[in-house]
């Protein structure tokens, strides 16, 4: 699998979440409607608000957003052409740091960078070069929220280009993060 070695990581870091994590004023869980038609509060979702275009320009291909629905939701880039690389992205609140969460996390292989991102508190990027697939796990933190994404490209696959669009994505999120 192509995400194994980092599995163990993610589910580390789950685990803290649920340890006392509180979630962000902002992004809050959807309230139910009441019996007096009160709308119910949207659930926050990393993919509302997000400017895919400099990801996109980046990665030198076309992406489309897929947001699931209310009741399945999802944060998906997604190639418009067939074979391209794709994007998972995630968030968890969580009280702690990354740099605490990352210290839990067991990550085996795999290149590990802290790139600066502006307005976040922390970053972490890790790349991971297969024999025919290339892996980006991108991390960012702004207050108590830690958002995430997966992507991965199979051959022919643009590395540099992947980087870029990674950078550019965890950008984007600490822009959009509430």
């Amino acid at each position: 699998m192509r995400f194994a070695v980092l599995a163990p990581g993610l589910v580390a870091l789950l685990s803290l979440a649920a340890c006392g994590a509180e979630e962000p004023a902002a992004p809050s869980a959807s309230a139910s409607a009441s019996a007096s038609g009160q709308a119910a509060e949207k659930t926050f979702n990393p993919c509302d608000g997000l400017d895919i275009e400099p990801v996109e320009k980046a990665l030198g291909a076309g992406l489309r957003v897929e947001k699931g629905t209310s009741a399945a939701p999802r944060c998906a880039l997604l190639p418009d052409e067939s074979g391209g690389t794709a994007y998972e992205l995630n968030y968890l609140p969580f009280k702690g740091t990354l740099a605490e969460a990352w210290k839990t996390m067991d990550v085996k292989s795999g290149k590990v960078s802290e790139p600066d991102v502006k307005g976040a508190d922390d970053a972490r990027l890790v790349t991971q070069q297969g024999v025919n697939s290339y892996a980006v796990t991108g991390f960012v933190q702004n207050g108590a929220l830690i958002q995430s994404f997966n992507s991965v490209d199979l051959d022919p696959y643009d590395g540099e280009a992947m980087d870029r669009a990674a950078q550019a994505l965890l950008e984007q999120l600490s822009a959009n993060a509430p």
